[in-house]
């Protein structure tokens, strides 16, 4: 499609009125052979002489959308794209003159408008006794739309590769590290161009894994459901460092590749083991607290009986080295100030020492001061002669609290001791 930049002298251009009769038998003949040649051609052909088509075959109207006759005799620059003339010149131009074999490629406007992708290749020819050009393309449209697709596929898988946000590689199958993204790069410390088709994986492997993940590695290549996808490893940085790593691998379907994800989780382990050491010494904490309150509770436990011994040995002591040394001063002969002083003497005394009638049950809540007192004497073991000589009042009295007191706890008419009941009411 590229029109002879120099014309021959004395030439003239073919108009598409030209019919066939007006070419000498030589060109009849050429024109023959040319349609012999390219009528079944899977390529588009042409001849172009003095910047028109002289010849087109079918192909290169299919392409371009005119049919054969509106083709020759037209402008041979007249299909392609306006921004793709001067390269188009250029190109020719230099195939032309032998410094240029391999073909170029550029846009062409159909006749509905349509831009479609050629590949030409250009070469001098003699045409009916004169210089001509003879050209052949293949339409390449859908080989470009499927590179790209291609280019958009790799834009698409680089662009995810790179903003992943963890260390990733791409391994060969003999271990050289194909691919190194920038995460990686700041895992290891080291640029891409270290890695990049020159080192084995292996390198950053501690020594203590490397059989390991070596068997992985080709365990994988044979069948890749019996090799882990996921496993940690101790990962070694340039500088030496060792770190814990979590690693995720996978195949690329297809090839021998696979794709290696790498997460640090140094930090993770660290604090792994940190809480691991709290949780032991909570569990310890926690054994000391059970035994502490084990032992807090014998020892409240010995507090209240220690208490309750004290209590009964404080009553005791009232009841025998007290109380009948009042009754006796009560028996004297007092005048009626001392024995009020007496009466309440002994009152502020029982009210002091009757702690067993705060710690009665509950069926002894309705008895009186005076029945309490009774049942305390009782308890203590007094006979109804020394409850009398305490408190002052005659052994009929004391009889008739006693058959109170069994009416209230509803003992009365049963076989039941009362100071061994009173007794069990502690």
């Amino acid at each position: 499609m590229k029109p002879n930049d120099k014309t021959p002298p004395g030439t003239e251009p073919l108009r598409p009125s030209d019919s066939e009769s007006h070419f000498p038998a030589r060109s009849r003949g050429s024109d023959h052979i040319f349609r012999t040649l390219t009528e079944k051609s899977f390529v588009g052909m042409y001849v172009a002489q003095n910047g028109l088509f002289v010849r087109v075959n079918p192909i290169i109207a299919s392409v371009s959308g005119y049919a054969v006759e509106e083709l020759e005799g037209r402008r041979a620059d007249s299909l392609i794209h306006p921004d793709d003339t001067g390269y188009v010149k250029r190109m020719a131009r230099e195939m032309l003159r032998g410094r240029r074999t391999t073909a170029h490629e550029f846009r062409i406007v159909t006749r509905k408008k349509e831009i479609r992708w050629v590949m030409e290749a250009v070469t001098p020819i003699t045409y009916s006794g004169r210089p001509a050009i003879f050209g052949h393309f293949m339409d390449i449209t859908d080989r470009k739309a499927m590179e790209e697709k291609l280019r958009e596929s790799e834009t698409l898988y680089r662009t995810i590769f790179e903003t992943t946000g963890t260390a990733t590689i791409i391994i060969e199958e003999d271990t050289t590290v194909a691919l190194v993204n920038s995460e990686f790069e700041r895992l290891y410390g080291a640029p891409k161009e270290y890695w990049e088709g020159k080192r084995s994986w292996l390198e950053f492997a501690a020594e203590k894994e490397r059989e390991r993940m070596l068997g992985y590695h080709n365990q994988r290549r044979v069948n890749p459901a019996a090799a882990p996808s996921r496993y940690e490893f101790s990962f070694v940085n340039r500088k030496g460092k060792v770190k814990d790593v979590l690693v995720t691998i996978s195949m690329i379907p297809g090839t021998g590749r696979s794709v290696s994800s790498h997460a640090d989780i140094t930090e993770l382990k660290r604090q792994e083991k940190d809480l691991r050491k709290r949780e032991r010494e909570i569990q310890a904490k926690s054994r000391n607290l059970e035994e502490m309150n084990t032992a807090l509770k014998v020892l409240l436990k010995q507090r209240e009986q220690d208490q309750s011994e004290m209590e009964d040995k404080v009553l005791a002591n009232m009841r025998h080295l007290v109380l009948p040394y009042l009754g006796k001063l009560k028996s004297g002969r007092l005048g009626e100030k001392e024995r009020s002083c007496i009466r309440v003497l002994e009152s502020n005394l029982m009210s002091i020492i009757s702690p067993f009638s705060q710690r009665l049950s509950s069926k002894l809540l309705n008895l009186t001061p005076k029945e309490l007192q009774v049942a305390g004497l009782i308890k203590e073991g007094r006979t109804s002669k020394e409850i009398a000589e305490l408190l002052d009042v005659a052994p009929s009295t004391v009889a008739l609290y006693r058959n109170r007191i069994r009416k209230k706890l509803t003992v009365t008419g049963k076989k039941v001791n009362l100071r061994t009941y009173l007794a069990s009411l502690n």
